[in-house]
Parts: structure tokens; C-alpha cells; sequence
């Protein structure tokens, strides 16, 4: 039975189920709604984190400091961004985002302004998260009559990013520099120009970018399937010698040694740009 505790603005509510703290969204649920009363989940549109360690706790601490409007606004975006991106950003997001737009806001109306120092390679990298940021920027222009600059597009989806990934720990900073820094040593050891709009080129890229998640969060799985290696290794020495620069690089970076399933994707991927297919 879902219990409501608190009414946390006109959207959102705090709930007991089962004697665990949960928050609800739904536009308009929050109205008039009266604590030990029982929740009509016909009005819920969305369920977030439950409540029990430290970090959500801060979460719902926001409630009580930033304007109902952020969350609603940061409802859309996520909406938008999973129709985009999809489905597995977290539902951390709202709260996240929420913060950085009261802020961005608040900078905005002080004219300060944050510089990213990678709006380049999120640009070239994540740009469907760019576009969400782009879109998302002009949303609160128009909704808080403000000029964020261009760089909060950026901004905003390095929390996308963040959002993305499956372990807490791991950041849109070093996922992008790991991107960045991959295709920078293919580039450099394939001494030719890519066609970076190329349909392999954006499948590498994605590779590259789930690739960069696994290395951070150390979760390279030590598989080691010898056949494909093996054939790539007659084969396409070329690539292979490229994907040894690359487990070189890790190695020395993060100290995790890669198995040949990750080398053995990563030279079909460098295979199909050496041959510009």
C-alpha cells in the first residue's frame, strides 16, 4: 500500500510503500494532497529512486530549497532525452539537472558563466545528448526569460552522460577524454584522413563510448574467445596492430589489462576504417 508522507511541491510527492521512502512525479499530484492518505496511481507518471542511503537523501533535500518549476522543466528534458538517447538514463537525472538549471539560472541572471573546457569533443562524440542540450537550453530561456550561454548546451549533456552510465563513480569528464584520447591514437596510427560522418565512423564512435563506460568502471569482462582473434590475426595485422596501441594505452592508464573479445572488436571496427567501407 502506497502511503503519502509529504507533498513535496505541486509534481511531486514522498511516499511510504512497504515501509520504503519513494518519491512520485505526475503533473499535478502533489495539489492538495494530504500526508497518510493513500495515492491514486492513475496520477503517477513516473517513480523515482527509493530513499535510503545518504546521497538520495540529499536528493530530496533539493525539494525544499529549489522552485517546483526545475523539476517540471527537468521532466521534459529527460522525457525528450530518453526519446533521443534512450531508455537508460537514470532517474537520478532529475534531481541532477534540476540543481545545474536553478544554478545555471541564477549565473545567468548574474552573468557568470562556466566554461567546459571539452565542448569540442562532446560536440563531435555525444551529439544526440548535444542536440538534447541544445533544445533543453532554449526550453529555459523561454521558461525563465533568460540567455544561458551556448556553453550550458554542453553542460547539460555531460549530465546526460553522467545519467548514461550504469556505475556511479565514472564521470562525463573521463568518459569523453577516453573517447578523445582512443581516436586520437587510431587517427594517428592509421596516418590517413577519416570520414568522420562515415556510417562506420559513428558505429565506431558508439563502440568506443560503451567501451570508455566499461574501462572506467573497471568492468572489462576477462573473456577470452581465441577464434575471431586468431582470424584477425592472419588476416588484418594492420588493425590488430592499432588495437594493441589502444590495450597498450589502457594498460598503462588505468592498469587493466584487455581480453581478446575487447581487441577483437576493436580491430573489426579499425578494419572497416582502414577500408573506408
Amino acid at each position: 500500500m502506497i502511503t503519502i508522507k509529504k507533498s513535496l511541491n505541486n509534481s511531486m510527492l514522498l511516499v511510504d510503500n512497504d515501509q520504503r521512502e519513494m518519491i512520485l512525479f505526475g503533473k499535478g499530484i502533489g495539489f492538495g494532497a494530504k500526508p497518510g492518505t493513500h495515492i491514486d496511481l492513475a496520477q503517477v507518471e513516473k517513480v523515482f529512486l527509493p530513499l535510503s542511503d545518504l546521497k538520495s537523501r540529499h536528493f530530496l533535500s533539493l525539494t525544499d530549497t529549489i522552485p517546483a518549476a526545475f523539476f517540471g522543466i527537468s521532466h521534459e528534458i529527460l522525457i525528450l532525452a530518453r526519446s533521443l538517447c534512450g531508455d537508460k538514463l537514470n532517474s537520478v537525472l532529475l534531481f541532477t539537472l534540476a540543481e545545474h538549471l536553478h544554478f545555471a539560472v541564477e549565473r545567468s541572471r548574474s552573468g557568470q558563466t562556466i566554461l567546459n573546457k571539452l565542448s569540442w569533443e562532446v560536440k563531435r562524440y555525444y551529439p544526440q545528448e548535444y542536440s538534447v542540450g541544445l533544445q533543453a537550453r532554449a526550453q529555459v530561456n523561454e521558461k525563465f526569460e533568460v540567455e544561458l550561454p551556448e556553453e550550458e548546451a554542453v553542460n547539460i549533456a555531460f549530465h546526460l552522460i553522467n545519467a548514461s552510465s550504469q556505475d556511479d563513480d565514472s564521470t562525463a569528464h573521463q568518459q569523453v577524454e577516453l573517447v578523445n584520447r582512443i581516436a586520437d591514437i587510431v587517427r594517428y596510427k592509421l596516418g590517413k584522413t577519416i570520414d568522420t560522418q562515415s556510417v562506420n565512423y559513428m558505429r565506431f564512435i558508439t563502440h568506443l563510448r560503451y567501451f570508455a563506460e566499461r574501462v572506467l568502471a573497471g568492468k572489462i569482462a576477462l573473456t577470452e574467445t581465441d577464434d575471431f582473434y586468431q582470424e584477425l590475426m592472419r588476416h588484418r595485422p594492420d588493425a590488430m596492430t592499432v588495437a594493441w596501441a589502444i590495450r597498450d594505452y589502457v594498460q598503462d592508464k588505468y592498469q587493466l589489462t584487455l581480453p581478446k573479445d575487447e581487441l577483437t572488436w576493436l580491430s573489426i571496427h579499425i578494419s572497416r576504417l582502414m577500408d573506408g567501407q
